[in-house]
């Protein structure tokens, strides 16, 4: 889903925010979350944008989310010209660094 956020408060400056939503106990997890809004930010299919683990070690984040410890609230990096920000809720938020 894309949602049009002030990035910097003031009246003027948009940026364009994806979103995508993860469950611990689905195959929807966070890692595919953030190939997915990446993918949808981008316009491509998830298979044209670079490898997730040249940037972050996916198995450890899923691990991070999924786990029972529940105390990581969330993880931020830049990946394929994006900001990626995972939320323990179950959220990612993409948004472009541009």
């Amino acid at each position: 889903m894309n949602t049009q956020i002030n990035a910097d408060d003031s009246s003027t400056s948009l940026t364009t925010s994806t979103t995508a939503d993860w469950d611990s106990g689905s195959e929807n997890t966070p890692v595919y979350a953030i190939v997915s809004a990446v993918a949808e930010a981008e316009g491509v299919d998830s298979i044209d944008l670079p490898p997730l683990y040249n940037v972050i070690d996916p198995e450890a984040l899923n691990a991070l989310f999924t786990s029972d410890s529940g105390t990581v609230s969330s993880v931020e990096f830049e990946y394929a010209g994006y900001s990626v920000v995972v939320r323990g809720e179950g959220d990612v938020v993409v948004q472009s660094l541009q």
